[in-house]
């Protein structure tokens, strides 16, 4: 067992010994590993690439940030003003229900692969809500979308968009 073991490493020692060799004498250097940085640029540039100077790339990120902070100033602005809106309608929706004796309790049973459009139109054919295109719109902007579970749940025409998220989303 120790010859055949010794012959396989012999083996490997003299190849590597071989290679070594061969790559000192006819290794070869492309141009590309001794140019300077100046003369890769018009090559990246040829490639479709942009090359930035470390001070054009900071103020580019920079204007990036300040326009991401903008954005967001501004999508909380627009989301406060439509969460007011939505609150109205909710309130205007809970005061039109509360004139009638009771809420509309029901069951509802969310499925695999069930759509959030399909859950909003199930909530308006059983008198939970009065409109499924606000409710669907609402989950989508609030990101319930994505975290509708599956399984039964107790929900009432007294509830809330926000508080009929929160029960079917968790």
């Amino acid at each position: 067992m120790k010859q055949p073991i010794r012959a396989f490493a012999i083996g490997l020692l003299t190849s590597g010994v071989i290679m070594l060799i061969g790559f000192f004498f006819w290794g070869t250097t492309s141009a590309k590993d001794e140019m300077t940085a100046e003369e890769m640029i018009p090559l990246v540039k040829e490639e479709g690439y942009h090359v930035l100077s470390q001070e054009e790339y900071i103020s580019l990120s920079v204007e990036k940030d300040k326009q991401r902070t903008d954005k967001k100033e501004e999508n909380s602005s627009e989301k406060k003003t439509e969460n007011k809106k939505e609150e109205s309608d909710d309130k205007k929706q809970t005061d039109e229900e509360e004139a009638s004796d009771k809420p509309t309790k029901y069951k509802i049973n969310i499925k695999p692969g069930m759509a959030t459009s399909e859950i909003s139109n199930l909530l308006e054919e059983k008198k939970i809500i009065k409109d499924s295109g606000k409710f669907d719109k609402y989950l989508e902007k609030e990101n319930y979308s994505e975290k509708v579970q599956i399984g039964e749940f107790e929900v009432s025409s007294d509830m809330s968009f926000y508080e009929l998220a929160e029960k079917i989303a968790r």
